[in-house]
């Protein structure tokens, strides 16, 4: 088994529209379509499971356990078009399975009568900003256009990692209509490595997205998400700043932090 989309109900779209957010750098993709799927009361209707997943199994809360997987959720709106957002607790960790994956679920979607994909991803940048830019890169001059029309800047240089960027890359060969929103981050990261979520990012990118796709959506719980964690930057900001005066100041680094 290399890709397997395991369908858990009917399926049956209209107008198939995909948004992609999968993990990678401050979790801005996720972080949107999870909120999507939750907003929306989105549907699990399929389950995407490889070989080229990181090796766990996942322990959850009732002590049940499950692969990495990647899920399918449906939402159908009021003039019935079908949205699937594609989220998951993974990426492929390898570029021939993020290749393999990103492809099989595009051949999927075709196969389903898709008409446009979506992806979301970050746009990691040094730039002090209140109010994170969004850029887009798209497969056609037309959707470009539009996209810039909706609030996005256009990106016209640089590359796009892991899963997000590759569906849309393939989109662009396959003849199907997509965008990728990239939403401006510091990409902070902890102390020991971890990425660290920014909820204003994905907010920012779902902005421009939910006007493409004309959905309304409370942003509220979203902005008290992002303010929590504006604060909680500030404070590993000013530890680090802190960390690196005393480095400076004694010549070595501190045995801990207070």
């Amino acid at each position: 088994m290399n890709v397997e989309i395991k369908m858990l109900k009917e399926f049956t779209p209209s107008q198939l529209i995909l948004v992609c957010g999968l993990p990678g750098t401050a979790y801005i993709g996720k972080l949107s379509v999870d909120y999507l799927t939750k907003e929306l009361k989105a549907e699990l209707v399929g389950e995407v499971y490889s070989k080229y997943f990181p090796p766990f199994a996942v322990i959850r809360e009732d002590g049940l356990v499950e692969l990495l997987r990647n899920e399918l959720h449906q939402f159908k709106d009021e003039s019935g078009r079908t949205i699937v957002f594609l989220t998951g607790n993974s990426q492929a960790y390898s570029p021939e399975g993020q290749y393999e994956i990103a492809s099989a679920v595009l051949d999927w979607a075709i196969t389903n009568g898709v008409q446009r994909v979506y992806s979301i991803a970050a746009y990691i940048t040094e730039r002090s900003f209140e109010t994170p830019n969004v850029y887009c890169t798209t497969t056609t001059l037309a959707l470009l256009e539009e996209a810039k029309a909706h609030g996005a800047q256009l990106l016209n240089n640089g590359i796009i990692g892991g899963e997000n960027g590759v569906i849309m890359g393939l989109a662009k060969k396959k003849n199907v209509e997509g965008a990728c929103l990239l939403a401006e981050t510091r990409g902070y990261q902890t102390t020991t490595g971890e990425d660290v979520i920014d909820p204003r990012a994905a907010k920012a990118a779902l902005k421009v997205l939910t006007s493409m796709l004309n959905l309304k959506v409370d942003m509220e719980p979203m902005e008290k998400q992002a303010v929590q964690m504006d604060e909680a930057i500030a404070k590993m900001v000013e530890i680090e700043r802190r960390i690196r005066e005393e480095i400076t100041r004694s010549g070595k680094k501190p045995a801990y932090v207070t």
